[in-house]
């Protein structure tokens, strides 16, 4: 089913982090968002003192301030983005989204991610690299005057 260990803890993570969204392991521990991003981020097993857990941390609180969105919805749709990109044949890290979702505000501008992350499928799904498809929601922003 699986052909590798990779694959197995990515479908894994992908498992823990659309079924078990509330924050609980099988088991019933807790476990971080920001852990599970970058279990997910790394395609396997990461130590939990990571330098990308300690990102994923700081993006989370980031861009539950610029959005409308909280933590857990931010990170579910990241997570959804990266799977309807992979159905298209293409493979991003969460991590690279999240950092292009923030880098687009500088402030609380109250809007929400859902709409940006849909965006950034679309210029993606025409065929733009990430910092194409980031400077491009950039660039949309500023003709329509939202900064």
């Amino acid at each position: 089913m699986f052909k590798s260990l990779k694959a197995f803890a990515l479908s894994l993570s992908f498992f823990c982090f659309a079924f078990l969204s509330n924050g609980q392991t099988a088991y019933g521990a807790p476990e971080p968002i920001e852990y599970l991003l970058a279990t997910i981020n790394a395609g396997t097993y990461v130590q939990r003192d990571d330098i990308t857990v300690k990102r994923f941390r700081s993006l989370l609180d980031q861009l539950s301030q610029k959005y409308v969105e909280d933590e857990q919805q931010i990170a579910d749709m990241t997570v959804k983005i990266i799977e309807i990109l992979k159905e298209k044949g293409i493979s991003e890290k969460p991590l690279a989204i999240m950092e292009g979702m923030n880098s687009l505000f500088h402030s609380n501008a109250g809007l929400r991610y859902v709409e940006y992350v849909s965006t950034y499928v679309t210029l993606r799904d025409s065929g733009k690299s990430h910092e194409a498809a980031v400077i491009g929601l950039r660039m949309l922003l500023r003709a329509l005057g939202v900064r």
